[in-house]
């Protein structure tokens, strides 16, 4: 269950996380998501720059920065700790997708345009199940609102043609999606997506992050759609994923100088 606990949102609101709740909304390169157990998490270049609840950092980027500096220099915290992500994603590996699923997500915000993006990296609950028939875990990159045809939408996001093949290439996000949205389990996980959305909503409007304030019972009489979101590197790429996909799902293009969706 995605939910920030009622502690931890007090802390963020009105008590002594407030200033660090402040400087996260005053950053465009940072996002709060909200997470399982109660938590928050705020992610950098998709990296998770700090676990609020627990006021740590995942130490896999190295020389990262104690979580309770956040608490008494938050911008401090996180210029130490955004030179850790950087150097980090910099000797690993070429992380450009994850980039573009940020960058999505910050300019896909404000009920103003067509897609709302509420969440990075949704995976659904599945232990209510896990004696009976446990489908495998799947994370799905985006999930969101089309405010146009009253619908929730995932997104899956490619960073050219490369990134189409192989584990997490089509194929497979399409098999989860039907697995999960359309399978023998469907009404617990619909179920669990509908709670999931209305309180990621409702902690997001609580922290003054998010401009939609509920949503209506529309969205839970339409099927969720599959679209997916291509960064070519070059827009040859768009007619090559265009024919992959074989025109049974939606294909949304960016750029980098527009990352917004229509």
């Amino acid at each position: 269950m995605r939910k920030i606990s009622k502690t931890l949102l007090e802390r963020l609101t009105a008590g002594d996380l407030k200033p660090l709740l402040k400087y996260i909304k005053s950053r465009e390169e940072l996002r709060l998501e909200v997470r399982t157990h109660g938590e928050a998490f705020v992610y950098y270049r998709k990296g998770k720059a700090l676990e609020i609840g627990s006021m740590k950092a995942d130490k896999k980027y190295g020389n990262v920065p104690e979580g309770k500096l956040a608490i008494s220099d938050p911008a401090r915290y996180f210029r130490e700790m955004k030179m850790a992500i950087d150097e980090w994603l910099s000797v690993k590996k070429e992380r450009g997708e994850f980039d573009t699923q940020q960058n999505i997500a910050r300019w896909n915000q404000h009920s103003s345009g067509r897609y709302l993006v509420l969440d990075m990296e949704y995976a659904f609950e599945r232990k209510k199940i896990v004696n009976k028939n446990p489908e495998k875990r799947a994370v799905f990159d985006l999930i969101g609102l089309d405010l146009e045809l009253k619908r929730i939408v995932f997104f899956e996001v490619k960073k050219g043609m490369g990134a189409t093949k192989g584990k997490s290439g089509i194929q497979e996000h399409i098999r989860d999606f039907n697995t999960y949205l359309f399978g023998e389990n469907q009404e617990l996980f619909r179920a669990n997506l509908m709670r999931d959305i209305k309180q990621i909503i409702a902690d997001k409007n609580a922290l003054g992050i998010l401009d939609y304030t509920f949503i209506p019972n529309d969205f839970e009489n339409s099927d969720p759609e599959l679209v997916f979101v291509l960064h070519p590197y070059q827009d040859s790429e768009i007619k090559q994923f265009t024919q992959e996909l074989n025109n049974r799902y939606k294909l949304i293009t960016v750029h980098d100088e527009d990352f917004v969706l229509r």
